[in-house]
């Protein structure tokens, strides 16, 4: 009889309120996978948000330089010859931030202009065609490309 109560008694104390090992190995699992999805979540949201910004200002940049190209044609500040091809490499990204000197993205912007033929009309037009061209982190080329024709006005 003392046996069976030390039994029992042995028992009951050996079954704390606590975790055995097995749950807590399969609970540092579960949190273990959930942090790696959260991660990688991060990562991706990080990597799609950087790549935007890049686009944006590739857009901006490119936006600019057709601008300033329309400008000097609309002046006739473009000389008369044939085809004529212009190119600027620019900074889409500055590494670290504050410090102008190092780039972590290039581009280059491209324009091309050429006189349109206005066989039924005495205004004189331009087309110009610029794109902007740069490599993303993973290495492959992005393009964005613009064309326009503007009017010469000319005194």
């Amino acid at each position: 009889m003392i046996l069976k109560n030390l039994k029992k008694a042995f028992i009951k104390n050996s079954r704390l309120e606590g975790f055995t090992l097995i749950e807590l190995l399969v609970g540092s699992v579960i949190v273990a996978i959930a942090s790696l999805a959260m991660f990688t979540g991060i990562d991706y949201i990080q990597t799609s948000s950087h790549r935007l910004r890049i686009k944006e200002r590739a857009f901006e940049e490119l936006k600019s330089y057709t601008e300033l190209w329309k400008g000097k044609i609309a002046a006739d500040d473009v000389s008369e010859g044939g085809d004529l091809s212009y190119s600027k490499v620019v900074c889409l990204d500055h590494n670290p931030p504050f410090q102008e000197n190092e780039c972590k993205n290039e581009a280059t912007i491209f324009a091309d202009i050429n006189l349109i033929d206005t066989q039924n009309s005495n205004a004189k037009r331009k087309g110009v065609k610029t794109r902007i061209e740069w490599e993303t982190v993973f290495g492959a080329t992005q393009l964005i490309d613009f064309y326009v024709e503007q009017m010469v006005f000319s005194e």
